[in-house]
């Protein structure tokens, strides 16, 4: 609607997980790195957690972009509010794309089985869980716990990455087991205000133009969206949408704050 208008190429603020918007903050970098190392490794098992927003499944589609070039087979899982037999299927099912078994039995066997293939074709396989904090059932973790005890030679077969919102460290804290096979944990921290006003003129620039926020709009962009990502995105958008409507061309504190408003269903 507005890209023509403004002179963009693509929409800047949309809650993709394109791997060009991908933008390094300080945390953000860290988590990429922290994680990267733990593929890269062969580590067990990661967690990876942050408040709602911040750009947890962000990173690991980066890592997952970059890695499915290396040797490295990925099965994400972004729904996992499943019983225990469904988070199997859910994670075979991303690895191998032919009709599955219906018993738990068979689906472990075939699991298995391609482990063991992969392996022996130099490659190795990574299971990312996100959004852990919807997994209802204690079943569901001790299933996940399970998959770690496929090894050859002491060294484990797959590479468990579970992610979500802070209360997910409460969960696999309660499960004793689970919890002692985790190798390293990450908490994604929000934006500050310079790395706000980065992250949008970065994500500008993708979209073809890193001229159109007055400097003034960055300070009220941070306080309201509190250097969360997806809000800052959110806030963006709707203000980008409120001056194409009043045709104006610079984003403004006012323009900001009215976009803020609109979202919050107060105009």
């Amino acid at each position: 609607m507005y890209l023509e208008f403004f002179g963009f190429s693509k929409k800047p603020f949309e809650n993709t997980t394109e791997r060009e918007f991908f933008f390094e903050s300080q945390s953000h970098i860290e988590a990429y790195s922290r994680i990267s190392y733990v593929v890269e490794d062969k580590k067990p098992l990661a967690m990876l957690t942050g408040a709602y927003g911040t750009g947890k499944t962000f990173v690991l589609k980066a890592i997952e972009n970059d890695y499915s070039k290396k040797n490295y087979l990925f099965s994400f899982v972004s729904n996992p509010s499943v019983d225990e037999v469904g988070i199997i299927k859910l994670i075979v099912h991303n690895f191998i794309s032919y009709k599955l078994p219906e018993s738990k039995t068979d689906l472990l066997i075939l699991l298995e089985k391609f482990l063991k293939d992969t392996h022996r074709d130099g490659k190795h396989c990574i299971v990312v869980i996100d959004e852990a904090q919807n997994i209802a059932y204690e079943s569901v973790f001790e299933e996940i716990r399970m998959l770690l005890n496929y090894q050859i030679n002491s060294k484990p077969l797959l590479t468990l990455i579970i992610s979500g919102q802070s209360e997910l460290s409460e969960k696999i804290a309660s499960n004793k087991q689970l919890i002692q096979r985790v190798f390293l944990t990450y908490d994604i921290k929000p934006l500050n205000e310079e790395e706000t006003r980065d992250y949008v003129i970065h994500r500008l620039k993708i979209a073809g133009r890193d001229d159109v926020f007055e400097d003034e709009s960055f300070p009220v962009l941070y306080q309201l969206s509190g250097g969360i990502p997806r809000w800052i995105n959110n806030i963006s958008s709707m203000a980008l949408l409120t001056a194409f409507s009043k045709k104006i061309k610079t984003i403004n504190s006012k323009i900001i704050s009215e976009a803020y408003s609109s979202i919050k269903g107060e105009v």
